[in-house]
């Protein structure tokens, strides 16, 4: 399994995710396990012009293992996931993930406190104990 730390600095350029990652889950899906990730993406209009839609989203799932793409849509982006604030790579670093743990299972740009924040929940990988965090 890949761990966020690890790649969330590559994804958007070799990932396929489309932009700048804005969210991720993960979740074992048909028999095997997978990255959900949400990212900022570039909109077209019907003559291939790019548009500059600030709710323009891709959701892609990829394998843990090879970050292969598996399947992408585009989406809405939330109104938190729009705000550029601090980077997912630079979040994932101070969630304290390591390996062999804890492992970051979620990251969610949520509103707190009218302020666009990142909830991270970790895994304890030896307990299964999650754990919940916010990061500015």
């Amino acid at each position: 399994m890949t761990w966020p730390t690890d790649f969330l600095e590559a994804l958007p350029s070799e990932g396929g995710v489309g932009g700048s990652v804005v969210g991720l889950r993960l979740e074992y899906i048909d028999e095997g396990w997978v990255w959900r990730i949400r990212a900022a993406s570039g909109r077209d209009d019907v003559f291939g012009d790019p548009v500059d839609d600030p709710s323009a989203g891709q959701e892609s799932l990829l394998d843990v293992r090879t970050l292969e793409v598996i399947a992408k849509h585009d989406v809405e982006l939330t109104e938190p996931e729009r705000d550029a604030g601090t980077d997912a790579l630079s979040a994932a670093m101070q969630s304290g993930e390591t390996w062999p743990s804890p492992l970051i299972i979620e990251m969610t740009r949520i509103t707190e406190d009218g302020s666009s924040v990142w909830e991270i929940t970790t895994c304890d990988t030896g307990t299964n104990e999650h754990s919940v965090m916010i990061v500015p």
